[in-house]
């Protein structure tokens, strides 16, 4: 227990800082944890750096940084190290106590790594691949975006009322319908104007009262159809059929006594 005890006192006391969506430490902490001068610490990164044919070979290790002294506010060089940049530079450490920090260490990116993972999905994958993940996911979002539009656009334009031209269509439709039921233009029943009156009136409140609207004006864009194929099954009251009926026979008549 003493042991485990002593352990999780070291993992608290050790800071994994996140850096451009990747866990770094810092060199002055490594050289606190494993009491080192922080001068030597610098002095051996900078050493395996020109080993390794510079900074640029070594992106993935060390990155330089600075920090503000607390108390004479100067500015100082330090580094910040990857995973792989902290195996590279406690490589040489070697003792008891050394040994257990480096497994704190360890314990401590492992925690890191999977918060970020939770945070940033694509967390220690390359710079390139997370800038083209990037993309492809604001690519997707403006997709997503211009499709909600659309989808708003085509919601307005067909919950809006009907146009002008709309209008128009369904009237010629409705009054087709009505000369259709009257027995075309050339019927008696037509040419009387209080049964012809009747006729529109019956035909247009059986279309308002089928979208329960006031006005058929007020019937959406996409009701359009609907409406057509309303005022197409429209069929006049049986007392008017009867009177339309009576009319027009009385044509008829006419017609064959002449």
């Amino acid at each position: 227990m003493e042991y485990i005890e002593q352990m999780n006192n070291l993992v608290a006391s050790i800071e994994v800082k996140e850096y451009e969506g990747q866990p770094v430490v810092s060199s002055r902490e490594i050289a606190d944890n494993f009491e080192k001068n922080h001068k030597e610490v610098l002095r051996s990164i900078d050493n395996q750096i020109e080993i390794l044919g510079g900074a640029q070979n070594c992106a993935g290790l060390f990155i330089e940084s600075k920090y503000q002294h607390s108390q004479n506010k100067q500015w100082y060089k330090e580094y910040l190290l990857t995973r792989d940049g902290f195996s590279f530079a406690v490589m040489s450490f070697t003792g008891e106590k050394a040994a257990k920090w480096k497994l704190k260490y360890i314990e401590a990116f492992n925690k890191m790594e999977e918060k970020l993972k939770n945070i940033n999905p694509y967390a220690g994958i390359s710079k390139e691949l997370q800038a083209i993940f990037a993309i492809d996911k604001k690519q997707q979002q403006i997709e997503q975006n211009v499709k909600a539009v659309k989808d708003d656009l085509e919601d307005f334009k067909g919950n809006a009322p009907l146009f002008n031209i709309e209008c128009d269509t369904l009237q010629k439709s409705l009054r087709g319908k009505v000369i259709k039921e009257l027995g075309g233009k050339k019927s008696l029943a037509y040419k009387d104007k209080s049964i012809r009156t009747k006729m529109y009136i019956d035909a247009q409140n059986q279309l308002k009262r089928e979208f329960d609207v006031s006005s058929y004006k007020a019937i959406k864009r996409c009701q359009l159809d609907d409406a057509l194929k309303v005022i197409e099954a429209y069929k006049p009251p049986t007392a008017y059929k009867e009177l339309i009926d009576a009319v027009n026979r009385q044509m008829l008549l006419e017609e064959a006594i002449l």
